[in-house]
């Protein structure tokens, strides 16, 4: 995976609904950290959803299992990822640094935000900024990731097909 930067600023996201979703989640309530995966309601935010992975944090390692991912996300694996590991999506060569930023959201319960660029297991390079987003359903942990992701180089015409759909 080629770093062209490292953990950046919320600031620095350029996608107007990644920037939606980030202020979205900073105005649901903290329980006491970070927003309760409960108060997270996809309607408030419609200009989002195409962008949005939403993950369950599994305890051992952490692994993260894939619930939902939206129209945006999809095509660019060339299938549905939902129902999939983090781990069974990401090339092997990259997985250390992904799974980096994960963790971090996760054991730090603060967000993370990733300018990138990387080869991705169909052998294209796509450029990419991400957002992780952690929540909570017991009030304590997070156990929950709203992730928003954006492409910045898929052809318009693979997104929202409805074999992707979320």
């Amino acid at each position: 995976m080629r770093r062209e930067n490292s953990r950046s600023s919320l600031t620095d996201i350029s996608s107007p609904a990644l920037v939606e979703l980030v202020r979205y989640w900073q105005s649901l309530d903290p329980a006491p950290a970070i927003p309760h995966r409960q108060y997270f309601n996809p309607v408030d935010v419609p200009q989002c959803l195409r962008h949005i992975v939403l993950m369950d944090v599994h305890e051992t390692k952490p692994r993260y299992y894939i619930r939902l991912a939206g129209s945006a996300v999809n095509p660019v694996y060339q299938k549905s990822i939902a129902g999939c590991y983090l781990e069974d999506i990401v090339r092997e060569e990259d997985l250390a640094d992904v799974l980096s930023d994960y963790d971090h959201a996760v054991a730090n319960q603060v967000p993370v935000f990733r300018l990138n660029s990387s080869r991705f297991i169909n052998g294209k390079m796509r450029a990419y900024e991400r957002v992780i987003l952690p929540m909570t359903s017991n009030g304590i942990t997070a156990d929950k990731l709203l992730v928003g992701i954006n492409f910045f180089n898929v052809a318009p015409h693979l997104m929202d097909r409805p074999t992707f759909k979320l």
